[in-house]
């Protein structure tokens, strides 16, 4: 079964028991809205009896229809790799657009990328790519391309490393060598 990915991302958390998420709907909803949902909808996808999608709804004020309400999605958990643990926790905007995504890519309990969207297109993404804790890797993108990749490749909480790019290929590379936040060397990409 291939599991849809659509894109978002947000706060510091550990990846969470599956069933035990399931078990306390009335958590509070982060990114999406206010307050509490007790409308948790789950899904077997593959059919061992465990849930590995869990989708939280809330009803707001119907914007299109005056004075009445209508149920809209806030948040959606995945255990992408069925393990019974969380793996990717999706936030939506009340229109129903992807506002945020965390990930546990390496399935050790941690976030270690966030993705950020805007009108339902990624903007940008942060990636924690050692386990240290901190965002090392960001990347910007423009009409959900790939412009800009922003790195720091020895951990010192600063930026050393910039890659442009143009229609999602990589055009040239800057390095700062001697940490000092500037660029000492750029590289154009040999683009054949």
């Amino acid at each position: 079964i291939i599991v849809p990915v659509f894109g978002c991302a947000g706060g510091k958390h550990t990846a969470v028991d599956a069933p035990a998420k399931a078990a306390a709907p009335s958590k509070p909803v982060a990114g999406g809205g206010s307050g509490a949902t007790n409308d948790v909808r789950t899904t077997d996808l593959n059919q061992d009896g465990q849930p590995e999608l869990f989708k939280y709804y809330t009803t707001i004020d119907d914007p299109q229809r005056p004075g009445t309400k209508k149920t809209v999605l806030q948040r959606q958990d995945i255990d992408v790799n069925w393990d019974g643990r969380i793996d990717i926790w999706r936030y939506f905007a009340g229109v129903g657009l992807v506002e945020r995504e965390e990930w546990d890519t390496d399935f050790d309990g941690k976030i270690d990328e966030i993705r950020y969207f805007e009108d339902g297109t990624i903007a940008r993404s942060e990636r924690d790519r050692n386990n240290d804790g901190k965002m090392d890797i960001m990347r910007h993108y423009k009409s959900g391309k790939l412009e800009r990749k922003e790195s720091d490749t020895n951990g010192d909480g600063n930026v050393d490393r910039w890659e442009y790019y143009a229609e999602n290929v990589l055009d040239r590379v800057g390095v700062d060598r001697d940490h000092d936040g500037n660029v000492d060397v750029w590289s154009k990409a040999d683009r054949k």
